[in-house]
């Protein structure tokens, strides 16, 4: 993401009016008023060449964290709102081929799949715009995860934004989109997390003629689902339980509409006889006698399941159709951007870094609360004991916790934002905010699948609400396309960083340069805060419309 160098300046206020300003004896009043406006120009010289100053981003390469040029873009099936990246490089309506193009004005929403929303119509917004302090790396070294902005070698007067990966002397690797400095696996701290994890999925903005991504499991001692859903909101009533040693569970599945590149099998003894298959339709669909499964790639569309269905010779193969098809829409969270135009050979990876955010309501009971979420290889449950307050982390098949954390305050008695993350092989925990349990750390083996089943909320002995559901995932780096530091480590120098976007997919950073380096000496500073921020507005006179850019002051943010 190169911010356009410069753009956004100082602003100072007047000190007073010209009919405030005295004239010294023996000077007009003309001449102290150039003298005046000279030592304010002189000021904010000196204050932008030495303490801070103000750039404006253009592209999307750090985005959904700092954005560039931009369309707003409100889903029509869920109305979930997300940034939707256009060209930067023309004035407004010059680049007419670029933007005519079709995957310019087609966006997929990251929270629901629904694809093809139309923007023709979506007004462009400008990119964010940062104030950079200076001197920052004149009085400490650069860390790793913060952003900073510093200069092209090859055109000094053009800036880049990015984050910084790799730190001097370091051997720095991307290995299965995690970072490794020196051979090992560098994990964020807590409030590294909550700054570059990525929404994927927010339930009050799921679609309403679909099936929700979080569904109540039928409760396995009473073959009942105990958990109502209530808006919003997920309600337990422990006194509807018989058996109030059991746990009651509201599971998440990443479901997507349609398209997708994750392969899905289910058990089909035998192909029916009868059946041609000639007259099946081309959907990616594949027998393997040998393991007796039917598979597909994506999801199975429904005109292909409707045929499918409509020749079925036998129960069996109607009922692996069935399965085939309401099994397909499930697929593992991958690295997918609203941002990005969908275009080209790219193919999204699986993601199983993810974290789970929700607010907890307490209404009676000393039982438990549990959150527990999957690697693929194990599953690690977070247990809230009510009764004994205090919180316990399980792993795996392990019987006894391998972590006890403190008990949060206020838990029993108002709403609790409670979140856990599985993000860098290390399980955390925080309530409020506030880290509570780990860092745990574990070790996935390599191959391991993806769930497809990554999260889950359960309890017993409890009436309480359960509200605000929110999955995240990290930012994955990935290797398309990439020179340096994919196949082997890349070594840095004792003055050089090695710096990526967090838009990775699209992002022209030291993965991809001639040089992947860069040099201590380039840095310009460190962006301290997103000051002005901006949203498309209209102003309508009768029949003349025109659109104006408007402060956003729900963007405004400091940097970490």
């Amino acid at each position: 993401m190169e911010p356009t160098w410069g753009d956004v300046r100082s602003e100072e206020e007047p000190v007073s009016t010209p009919a405030e300003v005295p004239a010294r004896e023996g000077i007009s009043l003309p001449r102290s008023l150039c003298e005046s406006a000279v030592c304010l120009l002189l000021a904010v010289v000196l204050f932008r060449t030495f303490a801070a100053e103000g750039y404006m981003i253009s592209t999307g390469s750090m985005a959904p964290h700092l954005l560039g040029y931009h369309k707003r873009v409100c889903c029509p099936t869920c109305r979930y709102e997300f940034p939707f990246g256009v060209a930067y490089d023309t004035d407004e309506g010059t680049n007419a081929a670029t933007e005519a193009a079709p995957a310019r004005n087609r966006a997929q929403c990251p929270n629901c799949g629904q694809t093809a929303i139309d923007l023709t119509d979506v007004p462009r917004n400008h990119g964010d715009q940062l104030l950079v302090f200076k001197p920052a790396y004149a009085l400490r070294t650069p860390r790793r995860w913060e952003v900073v902005v510093f200069r092209n070698p090859y055109c000094p007067t053009e800036a880049y934004v990015k984050r910084v990966i790799g730190l001097p002397n370091e051997k720095v690797q991307i290995i299965d989109g995690d970072i490794y400095a020196d051979g090992v696996l560098c994990r964020k701290d807590w409030p590294d997390l909550r700054v570059l994890r990525v929404p994927v999925h927010e339930h009050r903005f799921r679609p309403t003629k679909a099936e929700p991504a979080w569904q109540p499991l039928a409760n396995t001692a009473e073959a009942a689902v105990a958990w109502e859903p209530s808006g919003d909101e997920f309600h337990l009533t422990a006194s509807q339980i018989t058996d109030e040693t059991a746990w009651s569970w509201v599971e998440y599945a990443h479901r997507i509409p349609q398209k997708g590149q994750h392969e899905t099998s289910v058990k089909l003894t035998s192909w029916p006889v009868d059946l041609d298959t000639s007259r099946l339709p081309p959907a990616g669909l594949r027998f393997d006698a040998v393991h007796q499964q039917l598979s597909c790639v994506g999801v199975l569309p429904d005109s292909a399941r409707d045929v499918l269905l409509a020749v079925a010779a036998d129960d069996d193969f109607y009922r692996a159709v069935h399965s085939l098809s309401e099994r397909s829409h499930l697929a593992p969270v991958d690295d997918g951007y609203g941002y990005n135009p969908h275009e080209g050979d790219y193919v999204p990876a699986p993601v199983r870094d993810l974290m789970l955010a929700l607010t907890v309501q307490h209404q009676n009971g000393d039982g438990e609360f549990a959150l527990e979420m999957s690697d693929g290889a194990a599953n690690y449950t977070c247990v809230f004991d009510f009764g004994r307050q205090e919180v316990r982390l399980y792993a795996g098949d392990k019987p006894e916790p391998v972590v006890t954390g403190p008990w949060p305050t206020g838990l029993e008695s108002k709403p609790t934002l409670v979140e856990m993350s599985l993000i860098d092989q290390q399980v955390l925990v925080a309530a409020n905010g506030k880290p509570l349990l780990g860092p745990w750390t574990f070790s996935t083996p390599a191959e391991t699948p993806v769930s497809r089943y990554p999260a889950r909320f359960g309890a017993r002995g409890l009436d309480l609400n359960v509200s605000n559901l929110v999955v995240y995932r990290d930012v994955y780096y990935t290797a398309t396309r990439a020179k340096h530091a994919v196949r082997k480590p890349y070594a840095l120098e004792a003055d050089e960083l090695f710096v990526l976007g967090d838009n990775s997919p699209v992002s022209h950073d030291s993965r991809r340069w001639q040089d992947g380096a860069v040099k201590t000496s380039l840095l310009v500073g460190k962006p301290f805060v997103v000051h002005l921020p901006s949203k498309p507005g209209r102003l309508r006179v009768g029949s003349y419309e025109m659109q104006l850019r408007l402060p956003d002051f729900t963007r405004m943010q400091l940097l970490r």
